[in-house]
């Protein structure tokens, strides 16, 4: 399957969990993404003056929880994007599958951030997960295309990179203080969308390339 079209359904699947954390964001002025992701408050509730609402609220209490939106989404966008990964490793990178285990590590990382309460000390722990994950990708993949992509390519994947690292530690910091983090958060999951799109266009450009020859 063509690589283009899975990051396709990726991103789709993943710009409603982005699109419903900034609508909250803008709506409650969430302290972080986790406080919004964790959510057990229903999608919507009916107005039960009437009685006729009651099996539906209760069905929207149970089952329709803004986390379990956010999971379902989570969970397509996961399952395209081990089969990306997968694909990639075999591809660009001769079955080097850490990549793959990184990024798995992240998936299970998200996912324990949306189940489990920030009350609760392993929220933190699968936080972290996530964010080593995150920076062990990166360096990985920033290591790799110095030895095999050339300077400029390892130049702009540094740069990025001393970014992410930049970002993780005003997080820390912050968390620290016990201040809003939201914005951080964002800005360093936005940069690591960039690093990955940066590396999926080089790697579509030098399979271009080569096919052309």
């Amino acid at each position: 399957m063509n690589q283009n079209y899975i990051l396709l359904v990726m991103l789709i699947s993943y710009f409603v969990p982005i699109a419903f954390v900034y609508y909250n964001y803008n709506r409650y002025g969430a302290k972080s993404i986790s406080s919004i992701i964790t959510s057990e408050e229903p999608l919507f509730i009916l107005n039960n003056e009437d009685g006729g609402g009651g099996i539906i609220n209760l069905f929207s209490t149970n089952l329709l929880q803004t986390r379990h939106l956010i999971a379902g989404c989570m969970f397509i966008m996961a399952l395209f994007t081990i089969f990306y990964e997968y694909q990639r490793c075999k591809m660009y990178m001769n079955s080097r599958l850490w990549s793959l285990f990184a990024i798995i590590v992240l998936l299970v990382g998200i996912f324990g951030v949306i189940y489990i309460p920030e009350t609760n000390s392993l929220h933190y722990l699968f936080g972290g997960a996530a964010f080593i994950a995150i920076i062990g990708f990166m360096v990985g993949h920033t290591y790799y295309h110095y030895g095999h992509s050339g300077h400029t390519i390892s130049a702009n994947l540094r740069i990025i990179l001393y970014i992410q690292i930049l970002f993780m530690a005003i997080t820390l910091i912050y968390l620290l203080q016990g201040m809003h983090i939201f914005t951080i958060e964002a800005l360093f999951l936005a940069n690591f969308a960039v690093f990955y799109l940066y590396i999926h266009f080089h790697n579509c450009s030098s399979s271009l390339s080569h096919s052309s020859r």
